[in-house]
């Protein structure tokens, strides 16, 4: 299947949904999903996708692009085409978790009733088609090539930021767009902080490194996480780190279809749990990952996502961590893919 047929058949899908949901159309706004639908990577544009056709609207600044490229018929932005197009058009969906109050506002100009749906574009993202598998996959083996790389320059003085600069120069040279997101490398006690931004500390001998990377190639995120210790590990952060990657171990087993999200969770709590260490995990147990390296759903025994159903193409992070503060911290990532029977992991096990 060509390009072009890819995303005619996304816009088809979400057509489908439309007429489904008996909603005359749908505003699609957010630069990801706009990229999703059409390809093109915008700042500013409005897809309407009504129930039998639609066009995407961009200012002067892509005007010129968009009608060599997009799948689909391009129009000036403005209010009066937009009021044109819609014509006839009485309920309106639009995705309630990213327009903010004063584009609220400017919507409601178009005198159309506007009913919230996110989960419109949001469970079409969620499944992967085999193409945006095959480009998760090459991410993550990106991925791991630079954090093998990393592993090579660990010895004792040199710092967290020097290894994150080394990290983003060497992805940056072999042809990734960018990172996923700002690299975690923390040593020592830093390691107990999840979301640890990479200073001055010196690696020491007989120290705890974690590494949480990812790059983004053909648009494509991966997302990891190790833990390397350095000479001798502290005796505490070994059973942390074993109780850990069993936790991890237990979730990855009960992945495969119909099972729901909690479950996962609770399977690496039971873990955690039995070696008296479960206060110790402080946040969830991973995450939907595509175009953005955080997407729905986010794992978890509670909250909104938690009887959520794995499904066949579902793209996700599996992550427990352990965190002793002012000591150190553990945490073990991979990607998987949802398969009929199973999953896939994106990484060496």
């Amino acid at each position: 299947m060509t390009q072009l047929n890819i995303f005619l058949e996304r816009i088809k899908k979400l057509q489908k949904a439309l007429r489904a949901e008996k909603l005359d159309g749908c505003l699609v706004d957010h630069s990801v999903d706009l990229l999703y639908l059409t390809g093109l990577q915008l700042s500013l544009g409005a897809l309407f996708v009504l129930q039998r056709k639609c066009c995407l609207f961009v200012d002067g600044r892509y005007f010129e692009v968009a009608q060599k490229t997009s799948p689909i018929a391009v129009e000036k932005l403005s209010d009066e085409n937009k009021k044109a197009f819609l014509k006839g058009v009485k309920t309106l969906a639009f995705d309630g978790d990213h327009v903010s109050y004063n584009q609220f506002l400017q919507l409601k100009k178009l005198k159309v009733q506007l009913v919230s749906k996110p989960e419109l574009i949001r469970d079409l993202r969620l499944i992967k088609d085999v193409g945006e598998i095959g480009k998760m996959k090459r991410s993550a083996e990106f991925g791991y090539m630079a954090y093998l790389m990393l592993k090579g320059l660990l010895k004792p003085g040199i710092t967290e930021i020097e290894l994150a600069r080394e990290l983003e120069i060497y992805c940056l040279k072999n042809g990734a767009e960018k990172m996923s997101f700002e690299p975690i490398i923390a040593f020592g006690k830093n390691s107990s902080l999840p979301h640890h931004r990479s200073g001055d500390t010196k690696l020491k001998a007989n120290d705890i490194a974690l590494f949480d990377l990812g790059v983004v190639l053909d648009k494509y995120c991966s997302d990891m996480t190790r833990v390397e210790f350095v000479g001798k590990p502290d005796p505490q952060l070994k059973k942390l780190y074993d109780v850990n990657l069993e936790a991890q171990r237990a979730a990855l087993a009960v992945c495969k279809p119909g099972v729901k999200l909690k479950e996962l969770d609770l399977a690496a709590r039971k873990v955690m749990a039995k070696a008296g260490l479960e206060e110790y995990f402080v946040h969830n147990l991973g995450h939907g990952i595509g175009l953005q390296v955080h997407e729905f759903p986010r794992i978890n025994k509670v909250g909104i996502n938690k009887d959520v159903e794995l499904e066949p193409g579902m793209a996700i992070t599996i992550e427990p961590g352990l965190y002793l503060p002012g000591k150190g911290g553990v945490r073990y990532e991979d990607t998987i893919i949802i398969t009929p029977r199973g999953y896939t992991n994106l990484y060496p096990e």
